[in-house]
């Protein structure tokens, strides 16, 4: 059994003085919240690609079992956190962090913040303030597909398997067309 070297408030008063810190260095973020999350937490929400509520689909339980066999054996490590690109900022932190590494691991989350709230990808291609309730609303949604009886869970499945497969396949640069036509006009 892990016991912890430090308490939530410990966390807060180091919270504020990086906080405090970042702004004074310039740093322009989202209001940041944090969760203190266990190893089998952490490897839930990397499977399920950050997200609090993630539709169902067979690939998220395969990525955590992977992860959790490699994770078991010594094959592979964790992150020490995790961050969502949402107004606020949510990132997980993991509990068996030691007190400076949580120090230090919070300091860089104010970093990945700034740079999703300043970044022209992340301004023009997420709206931040919707992130979480967006992929809440999906799953809703996708679980009332796989209750309706003319649609089912394999019609959902086989949608899903597709959309799988080619999401990596794509060009996911925002604002690319608008570029090229500015270049062919100048």
């Amino acid at each position: 059994m892990i016991f912890l070297e430090y308490t939530g408030t410990d966390l807060e008063k180091w919270c504020d003085i990086i906080e405090d810190t970042s702004k004074k260095s310039g740093l322009d973020f989202y209001p940041q919240e944090f969760e203190i999350v266990s190893y089998t937490d952490m490897i839930g929400y990397e499977a399920y690609l950050g997200m609090p509520a993630r539709y169902p689909h067979w690939s998220f339980g395969k990525s955590y079992d992977r992860t959790k066999s490699l994770y078991k054996y010594n094959l592979t490590g964790l992150p020490y956190e995790m961050v969502i690109n949402s107004n606020p900022c949510l990132a997980y932190l993991m509990k068996d962090n030691t007190l400076l590494l949580q120090i230090l691991t919070m300091a860089h989350v104010y970093g990945h913040n700034d740079f999703f709230k300043n970044n022209r990808l992340f301004k023009e291609g997420t709206k931040a303030s919707y992130t979480l309730e967006m992929f809440k609303n999906d799953a809703d949604m996708i679980r009332e597909y796989i209750n309706d009886p003319s649609i089912g869970y394999e019609g959902v499945e086989k949608i899903l398997n597709a959309a799988h497969s080619i999401r990596f396949q794509t060009t996911r640069t925002i604002g690319a067309k608008k570029q090229r036509k500015n270049q062919k006009k100048t």
